[in-house]
């Protein structure tokens, strides 16, 4: 890694807010009226808004029968300072049936200048007089982080794992070559690997193959795991367990297997229902939206991580603020209202470190992930988002299609569940957004759905859930539509004016079509990917996020940073194909497309391997001939075929228990135990998945290790490799990256 770290040298600007302060000083006769005044005395309060600000209404409390209140309470909003800012106020009178209103009176704010302080008289009615002091300033500090830059925490991990990966290097191949080990820290290379979607059958492979790096030593060499979907609940967790990493993926994944043993249906029996609901009424009630994606998160979390529901990201950097675990990438998406997801979704990547977009080189850290933002800056907080509700909205594909995750009955049409998970990908989840404004959801019909989902249990129970969730969602599209069921958080970008986009590899031209030796033919659809460089609507106050395998299931966006600089990608890929024999790289081209449209090198992804190899465990991509800074992949599939022979690698199988025990399809199995929509485990399908990845993982070490080897002597003929040759005058000339000012 180059001590010269280009990319905090491109600017991203920001535009500044202004903070208006206002201290609702006192009153001078307040009055409501000749008559109104002999029969009470007034209970006057103020209230103030501003139409243009994201937090618009506030007000002070009422003081009991007095005509000359002082109140001397503070209140900050957060201005445009490119709109027509207006304060109104309205002076009024509380009562016990309904408040009076006694007058109001407004003032321009343009009449303000920055730094100035001013004590405005407001006359309501004839003879009152309200004193506002009035302040205004600029917010020169941002709550989010404009830069295409990684983050200090992020370039602090990657320099104290570079030390710690170049020791993980050379144990894991102190016999091989010692020639080629690395010799100083700017020869280590970034390895990262990652894992796809496909709910617990991801979750669950990817178990085993953790178990298997771990304890060969190759995952002492890895600098990221990026997860998507059911991979990213694996990693969650692995990284929010106590005694990780001092106990091993082997004790950790008993426990998982333990945990997805028993019917996730009776996390929706009352007694747990009752704590959803009063958590849900709690998160509503503060000002936050609420749609299905909370209850799912919920879900996943009481069965995978019950005794560590309050655990946040955040948390998670205890676990490698040493760099004594590869740092964890977990992914969703942002996706527009009535627009396809394989057409529009912008990337947002989550670490313990910072959540945001690269797109847009806007970050935050994750404790500030759904608090309301207004060109920047927080205007209002919330707490730190548990990790079960990350875990819901990276695995949201699920709640999307949450009648079938029960396993009620399609009344359309005998599709599986596989087929109606792809058959959604054209289309748009969420539509135009009735609900995007700060008030309360406006009442609605019931809940029918809830009566078809809770059909296997008595009436008495179904009704008794249906009450408590209508209670809580009184629209009842948030469940009877894709729409409700998908997760949304306030738009951290709200108010910024976006006029270019931000290429993921700054350094390259600005986005342009492929040339025709680079065009990559549609992989499942002619329209795939067409509107990636539209930007973000900055003016919609909340945003929809979804499960990233809604667009292709590999979460490679994220490790293809070139801020990253990586030099091997070991990819496994979960992802439900028709058969066992079906060609496994869909995905895989899926990801090659959008890398090559975004100007981030990728190998040649060449399906027709399949045609004159077969199917096998793993496949290796290389860069071509004068690809520069292309990382090296090896893909992992998930296929049974040396495993029916062998207990471990070499070790041939002997008895028939060992031989029945080893003779299972994935994809094939009538009774379908891999399902991507199957959420509990028998003790056996658990084990066979486990311990089938673990030995396709520990069958081709050889195949990591001269992949390693071969990254290490690209590092040794670039020891300082960044994605980047330009000056520094070169760099500060790239321009079209501003966010500029209206």
């Amino acid at each position: 890694m180059s001590a010269l770290d280009p990319y905090q040298y491109i600017i991203v600007e920001q535009q500044y807010s202004h903070k208006l302060r206002v201290k609702v000083q006192r009153a001078e006769n307040v009055t409501k009226g000749a008559l109104g005044d002999l029969l009470d005395t007034p209970d006057p309060y103020v209230e103030l808004y501003i139409p243009t600000a994201p937090e618009s209404r506030r007000k002070t409390r009422h003081i009991d029968n007095d005509i000359n209140p002082e109140w001397n309470e503070s209140f900050e909003f957060i201005l445009d300072p490119n709109q027509d800012n207006v304060l109104e106020l309205t002076l009024m009178d509380a009562n016990y049936v309904m408040d009076e209103t006694l007058g109001s009176a407004s003032y321009d704010i343009f009449k303000l200048n920055v730094g100035q302080t001013e004590v405005v008289p407001f006359l309501i009615g004839k003879a009152t007089i309200v004193y506002l002091e009035l302040s205004l300033e600029v917010c020169s500090g941002m709550d989010l982080r404009f830069s295409l830059a990684l983050c200090d925490k992020e370039k602090l991990y990657r320099q104290r794992r570079r030390d710690r990966v170049m020791l993980g290097i050379k144990k894991l191949l102190h016999m091989e070559k010692p020639h080629l080990l690395p010799s100083s820290p700017e020869e280590v290379p970034v390895i990262a690997m990652l894992g796809s979607g496909g709910g617990f059958r991801a979750m669950v492979g990817f178990s085993g193959v953790m178990k298997a790096l771990f304890e060969s030593g190759v995952l002492d060499c890895v600098t990221y795991i990026a997860g998507l979907s059911g991979s990213t609940w694996y990693m969650s967790t692995l990284y929010s367990h106590p005694e990780f990493p001092e106990k091993g993926p082997e004790q950790i994944n008993q426990e998982l297997m333990k945990s997805v043993s028993s019917n996730p249906l009776r996390l929706l029996l009352p007694q747990h229902v009752t704590n959803y609901v009063q958590a849900l009424w709690s998160k509503k009630a503060s000002g936050q939206p609420v749609t299905f994606t909370d209850i799912f998160g919920m879900l996943i979390g009481e069965t995978l991580i019950p005794a560590r529901m309050d655990t946040k990201l955040s948390e998670i950097q205890e676990k490698i603020n040493e760099a004594q675990s590869p740092l964890p990438l977990f992914t969703c998406l942002h996706v527009k209202p009535d627009v396809s997801e394989l057409m529009f979704a912008d990337w947002v990547e989550f670490s313990p470190y910072e959540i945001g977009m690269a797109k847009y080189g806007t970050f935050m850290t994750p404790d500030l992930f759904g608090s309301k933002f207004f060109m920047g800056t927080v205007v209002k907080k919330y707490e730190e988002n548990p990790l079960h509700f990350l875990m819901g909205v990276w695995g949201s594909a699920f709640s999307i299609l949450f009648n079938r995750v029960l396993g009620v009955k399609d009344l359309s049409g005998g599709s599986t569940m596989e087929e109606e998970l792809e058959q959604i990908k054209p289309e748009h989840i969420v539509g135009e957004d009735s609900l995007d404004n700060d008030e309360d959801i406006h009442k609605g019909e019931k809940l029918l759905l809830l009566t078809d989902l809770l059909s296997r249990w008595d009436h008495q129970q179904a009704s008794w859930i249906q009450r408590m969730v209508t209670s809580l969602f009184s629209d009842s599209a948030l469940f009877n539509t894709r729409e409700g069921r998908a997760g949304k958080v306030h738009n951290f970008m709200l108010g910024l004016n976006l006029n270019t986009n931000i290429p993921f590899s700054p350094f390259s031209d600005a986005p342009a079509p492929c040339s025709p030796e680079e065009e990559v033919d549609a992989v499942t659809d002619p329209d795939e990917f067409d509107r990636i460089y539209e930007p973000l609507d900055v003016k919609s106050k909340k945003i929809h996020v979804v499960d990233s395998g809604l667009t292709f299931n590999l979460p490679y966006p994220l490790i293809l940073r070139p801020q990253r600089g990586t030099d091997l990608i070991i990819s496994f890929d979960f992802s439900a194909r028709p058969s066992d024999s079906s060609p496994p790289f869909k995905d895989l081209l899926l990801a090659e497309k959008w890398a090559r449209m975004n100007k981030l090198p990728f190998p040649k992804i060449d399906p027709k391997v399949f045609d004159r190899e077969g199917m096998k465990e793993c496949y290796i991509f290389k860069p071509r001939k004068g690809d520069k800074n292309c990382p090296t992949i090896i893909h992992f599939v998930l296929v049974n075929i040396d495993f029916r022979k062998f207990k471990a690698p070499g070790v041939p199988r002997q008895t028939e228990k060992e031989k029945e025990f080893a003779d299972f399809d994935i994809f094939d199995d009538p009774e379908t135990p891999y399902s991507t929509f199957n959420f509990q485990y028998s003790n056996q399908a658990f084990t066979r998945l486990h311990d089938l990845m673990e030995f396709n993982t520990l069958n081709n070490i050889k195949v990591i290790k001269e992949a390693i080897m071969e990254s290490i002597a690209y590092r040794k003929e670039h020891p300082s490799r960044c994605s980047v040759s330009l000056s520094l005058n070169e760099i500060r000339s790239k321009t079209f990256l501003k966010r500029a000012h209206k």
